[in-house]
């Protein structure tokens, strides 16, 4: 993948997978939307051991704002600024993002997981919903954070700049 310049996302694959591409890699490794297990134990979050690792490689995290991976379906912003911050004071704002994952039809999207229960797993509670942080709210979340001191410098990292580094240091120029 990094020979032919595509940047390595690690948000769909397991512990050990996740661990052995972070040990060979070569150039910035991301989670374009994972959360922490450290603020939410939920399967499909990454431990810490693996954010750090992500680090390592010059890597981001990206936050995603899927409910169930924030807290209990918990599309608040609070919550999302509680997921960066802990990233933040684990790693450093040089390797958090935003990955929101929100689908703009969730009339669509609630249909088919009431039409394909089976796809997913039952203890995720998809039986209600899915809730989603919208982009509009990011301006609450950057509030979040700014009353919380991050500085502007650091804001611009956390809302794109993070993921333009990594893209000039992945793709082929």
């Amino acid at each position: 993948m990094e020979r032919v310049g595509m940047t390595v996302c690690c948000s769909h694959t397991g512990y050990r997978t996740t661990m052995d591409v972070m040990r060979l890699a070569s150039k910035p490794v991301i989670f374009s939307h994972s959360n922490p297990l450290g603020v939410w134990r939920h399967k499909r979050n990454i431990r810490d051991e693996a954010i750090r690792a992500c680090a390592v490689t010059g890597g981001v995290v990206g936050i995603n704002g899927i409910g169930t991976f924030l807290g209990t379906n918990d599309n608040r912003p609070e919550t999302v600024v509680e997921h960066v911050d802990y990233v933040v004071q684990l790693v450093g704002p040089e390797h958090v993002g935003f990955g929101l994952d929100f689908v703009f039809d969730s009339a669509e999207l609630d249909e088919y997981l009431r039409s394909n229960p089976q796809m997913f797993p039952a203890e995720d509670a998809f039986k209600d919903g899915i809730r989603m942080v919208p982009p509009e709210s990011l301006r609450s979340i950057t509030a979040g954070l700014l009353a919380r001191g991050y500085r502007a410098t650091e804001l611009r990292k956390i809302l794109g700049g993070n993921f333009m580094r990594v893209a000039r240091a992945t793709w082929p120029r």
